[in-house]
């Protein structure tokens, strides 16, 4: 994102302000397009069981250490 945004002041002296969007638009296409053609990414499944990290309680996040709501 930083070299993006180093970017975006030369590009739009460059080219002008609406076609440094309408490439900078283009460009995020063109890379979301590339990150869907890796077919791991394109076959992403949604996890519906409910994942514990081993406590009994069954409120726990599966990404966390401590249960969910426990902030702080």
């Amino acid at each position: 994102m930083p070299l993006a945004t180093a970017a975006a002041g030369p590009a739009e002296n460059a080219f002008g302000r609406p076609a440094a969007l309408w490439g900078c638009a283009g460009l995020v296409v063109l890379v979301t397009a590339a990150a869907l053609c890796v077919p791991d990414v394109r076959n992403l499944r949604r996890r519906t069981a409910h994942v514990t990290s081993g406590g009994t309680t069954g409120h726990e996040s599966a990404d966390a250490e401590r249960p969910v709501g426990g902030l702080g």
